[in-house]
């Protein structure tokens, strides 16, 4: 078996979910199949990866800006 995880935020009905998940929440997708691993030649596996993005934007794949903990206040 093989999977593939990655958190989204749904709009507009880009990936079905309940109808009690509310619009906008973030959510964690979690991709399972049974391909024997053998069978997945690379461009099978390349173009596997390409689909998960279809039809996300820039903003949607860009990683957060992490900016760490900032300069420690020290007391005096």
């Amino acid at each position: 078996m093989q999977a593939i995880e990655f958190e989204v935020v749904p709009k507009e009905g880009t990936i079905p979910v309940p109808k009690n998940v509310p619009s906008g929440v973030p959510l964690r997708v979690l991709l399972l199949w049974d391909t024997p691993r053998q069978a997945l030649d690379e461009e099978a596996a390349k173009r596997l990866i390409a689909s998960v993005t279809e039809g996300l934007t820039e903003e949607d794949l860009a990683r957060p800006r992490d900016l760490g903990r900032g300069d420690p206040l020290w007391d005096t």
